[in-house]
């Protein structure tokens, strides 16, 4: 599947929980261990698939925080998430590639009039478990004798980063 590359992903949360069937059955138990996975899974995708993630939900008192790298918006009380990802999109979509994940047909033809890329949560999944996949077969492709080492899996700035720690200036 060829997929154009967006810099931003926006996440209708309480959509996309309600659309994944793993997280359909957390969320029985507990809506906030529902939401804490949905952020651990779209975390090991920042930076690589997307510049930033924003995970937006319903709330009642507005907060906006960093969260293992995701963006994490609960709404003020009288405004919906569907609101927030609007707005979001808008201000957004005129300097960056912006795409929106939901399910809900109305949000879905919102954020195309302002200028976002949609998916549904199920591709969404989809694209997740083919970039996963990609992943493992690069990791199985590095393979030698030596097995994997950190210059296999990691981004090439903190391996440079790495590098500058080991060998301090002067020295």
């Amino acid at each position: 599947m060829a997929v154009l590359k967006a810099d931003i992903l926006i996440v209708d949360g309480y959509n996309i929980i309600g659309a994944w069937d793993d997280l359909k059955a957390l969320k029985k138990t507990s809506m906030g261990s529902a939401r804490d996975q949905l952020i651990s899974t779209l975390s090991a995708y920042v930076p690589w698939s997307w510049k930033r993630i924003i995970i937006v939900f319903d709330g009642q008192k507005f907060n906006w925080e960093d969260i293992d790298g995701i963006e994490v918006v609960f709404t003020e009380g009288k405004e919906t998430a569907d609101t927030m990802i609007e707005k979001l999109a808008a201000g957004l979509a005129a300097a960056n590639n912006v795409e929106v994940a939901t399910s809900d047909y109305a949000e879905y033809r919102a954020a195309s009039a302002l200028g976002a890329w949609c998916v549904s949560a199920s591709v969404l999944k989809e694209r997740l478990t083919e970039e996963q996949d990609s992943y493992r077969r690069r990791l199985a492709d590095r393979r030698d004798d030596r097995g994997i080492v950190l210059n296999d899996i990691l981004n090439k700035s903190v391996i440079d980063s790495l590098q500058r720690m080991r060998r301090p200036r002067g020295g």
